[in-house]
């Protein structure tokens, strides 16, 4: 018994390429930008003592005119 095997080759069009390559690139982009974001989320590790203490952002617009009016 004899087995013949064939094998086609799917012919894809140059613009079926170029979208996949596109489509890839902004997963991949995306992906980054999710680590990247999910990192900076995480608190950060103090490695000095000397480390600068950061100062509460107030945000009551009364508070900013306060500012203003003592100059």
């Amino acid at each position: 018994m004899v087995r013949s095997y064939s094998t086609t080759s799917a012919s894809r069009s140059p613009i079926t390429v170029a979208a996949g390559f596109i489509g890839a690139f902004i997963v991949a982009s995306l992906a980054v930008q999710m680590v990247r974001s999910q990192r900076a989320a995480v608190a950060p590790v103090e490695t000095s003592p000397s480390s600068t203490q950061v100062e509460p952002v107030i945000t009551s617009q009364a508070a900013m005119w306060s500012v203003l009016g003592e100059r």
